[in-house]
This record gives C-alpha cells, sequence and structure tokens, in this order.
C-alpha cells in the first residue's frame, strides 16, 4: 500500500510516496506538470512486489509549490535529489525519470551520485549535460511524437553510447501513451 511520507531536505518540507520491498530501490522523478501521484498512478505497482518504490515531489512539481525554490545552478535539483536519496539511505537507487525529471537523473549520475541504473523518458536539457561523466547504464526513452524534448537529445545520448528507444505514436510523457 502507497504511504505518503513528508520529510525535511535542506530546510524545506519534500513529499514522498512509497511502496513494496526489495532491492535495489526504485526513485521515480516527474516532469514539470506533474507529480509523485503521476507515478503512483501508473506505475509504482509494476514494481512494488521485487522492489521499494519511491516516487518524489520535486520542487518545480505542482504538489511542492509551497516549498518552491529558484534553481541557482543547473546541478540543484541533482543535489536536490541526492539529499533525498540520503535521507532515506537509498542504496543504489534504480533511478526513472520524465522530461526535466529525466535530466535531473542525468545530472545526478554525471556528478558521480550513487544509482545502478537509469531510464530517462524525453529528458530534456541533454546537450547541457556532461554524458562523458556518466558510468552508469541509461535507457533513454521518446516517444515519436515528442514536441518537448528533440530528436536530437536521443541522438546525442546514442553517440555517448546510450541505450536509446522510441515508443511508436506516443507524445512526450512517453510513459503515459
Amino acid at each position: 500500500m502507497v504511504t505518503e511520507k513528508w520529510i525535511t531536505v535542506n530546510g524545506r518540507r519534500v513529499r514522498v510516496l512509497q511502496d513494496g520491498s526489495g532491492q535495489p530501490p526504485i526513485l521515480f522523478v516527474h516532469g514539470y506538470s506533474f507529480s509523485a501521484d503521476t507515478w503512483s498512478e501508473c506505475c509504482m505497482g509494476r514494481f512494488k512486489g521485487r522492489h521499494e518504490v519511491y516516487a518524489v515531489d520535486m520542487p518545480y512539481g505542482p504538489r511542492s509549490r509551497s516549498d518552491h525554490f529558484e534553481r541557482v545552478n543547473e546541478n540543484d535539483y541533482a543535489n536536490h535529489l541526492k539529499a533525498i536519496v540520503d535521507v532515506f539511505n537509498l542504496r543504489d537507487p534504480i533511478l526513472i525519470g520524465a522530461s526535466i525529471g529525466g535530466e535531473t537523473v542525468l545530472r545526478y549520475l554525471a556528478l558521480g551520485h550513487p544509482a545502478t541504473a537509469a531510464v530517462v523518458i524525453g529528458p530534456v536539457g541533454v546537450q547541457r549535460i556532461d554524458l562523458a561523466r556518466i558510468r552508469k547504464p541509461v535507457l533513454g526513452v521518446w516517444g515519436s511524437r515528442d514536441d518537448v524534448s528533440p530528436q536530437y537529445n536521443a541522438e546525442l545520448m546514442r553517440r555517448f553510447g546510450f541505450r536509446v528507444t522510441y515508443i511508436e505514436g506516443a507524445g512526450h510523457p512517453a510513459y503515459l501513451d
């Protein structure tokens, strides 16, 4: 059963949904217009029998606006995510992020933070991330009709040796199509 937890990270309240048990843990990171609830409704239940699963409300999302912070540098959200991983003492999580959540996950990995692997769905800002620093397996997923994250982001990831796949007919939130 999904439980809602409120934690404090760097002096800000953060809402996290948690369910399941098993290792490695999976941590879901939503896109700009979504929340942890999106992951709970679509995806968390698929993994709860094998993994401990978490979905976090990030500062840019609609559920965390009361504790919204302005990003001062491009890695602020990735460092915020690392602080959440630390609060829950998650050991080498599998990270799944969509849109700006995918960018956050890629930045987290480029900073060398702990993880087992990652799936990024239509990540934005790929060209501004030092992909060469990422040493973990990453799968990039794009909808063939994604009108937010350009296809050159996918090609850039592919050039750096990451696996990329397309979901035919899907839009930007390809995991919802």
